[in-house]
């Protein structure tokens, strides 16, 4: 009798258990829910086409595409002869123009200290005043000139503004570069050290988000944070409304690259 009242004590004693394990199993799913994942794609952070500003013949083009560099590193050089005769050139004449203005001046506080004990007459000093005026003028002009040449001979180097990769090299050694009419893009860059997730949602899905937010990216078993850089509004072909959000994310030891597929981890309401 013992053992019956055992066997049928049994039921009793699991069906809250299989309730209770049943419950914490639909709350474990019910709260992994809150968060949504997206899928995004990497792009390039901070795509820049780069072009001189000045015309000539380049002469130096040490990178490749697909090549890292580092901030400040040489990526095209034009030839700098035309750039230095010219600013010789005019540093000297601007030598000539300082001297000649300061004679000039000279002769004006003269002229004018003879106007002053009534030796001098109006039309001198009238004279003295406008040769004073022109000296200084081509003096002045002959500077601006000057400072002019010296930035067009700085302008026909082009160097890395960041950290970057080398996504296109579209010119050569010796080729004429002239950007007069439309700037030519000789060489396009984005960020090596940094990324881009991009991924379209709705509004539901955009919830609070808001600029300098961090959202987990994750791309099989690797993980890392990201900042929300950009929230782009975009309208599909039916007319509705979608955002584009922009994550920025450093690479550090992953060898993650553009164009592959990630997941953002969108924090709830």
């Amino acid at each position: 009798m013992k053992r019956m009242e055992l066997k049928g004590t049994r039921p009793a004693l699991t069906t809250p258990l299989t309730m209770v394990l049943a419950t914490a199993l639909a709350w474990s799913v019910t709260s992994v829910g809150l968060a949504a994942d997206v899928e995004a794609e990497l792009t390039f952070a901070d795509r820049v086409s780069l072009s001189t500003p000045v015309a000539g013949v380049v002469a130096e083009l040490p990178v490749r595409a697909g090549e890292h560099v580092q901030s400040g590193a040489l990526l095209l050089a034009l030839d700098r002869t035309p750039f230095d005769q010219r600013y010789r050139m005019i540093a000297a004449q601007t030598e000539g123009l300082k001297l000649a203005a300061e004679e000039a001046a000279r002769d004006a506080d003269r002229v004018q200290a003879l106007y002053d004990r009534t030796v001098g007459s109006d039309s001198e000093r009238a004279l003295a005043i406008i040769e004073r005026e022109q000296a200084a003028g081509a003096r002045d002009r002959a500077s601006a000139e000057a400072a002019l040449r010296s930035w067009q001979r700085e302008k026909s180097r082009l160097e890395a503004p960041f950290d970057a990769q080398i996504l296109a090299v579209n010119t050569a050694v010796g080729e004429v570069v002239s950007p007069q009419l439309t700037p030519p893009t000789l060489i396009e860059i984005a960020r090596a050290d940094q990324l881009l997730a991009v991924a379209t949602v709705d509004v539901d899905q955009l919830g609070a988000i808001a600029l300098g937010d961090e959202i987990e990216v994750s791309r099989g078993d690797k993980q890392t944070m990201g900042t929300v850089d950009a929230i782009r509004t975009q309208t599909d072909a039916a007319g509705k409304l979608h955002y584009q959000l922009a994550v920025r994310i450093d690479r550090g030891d992953h060898r993650w690259r553009a164009g592959q597929s990630v997941t953002l981890a969108l924090p709830d309401d």
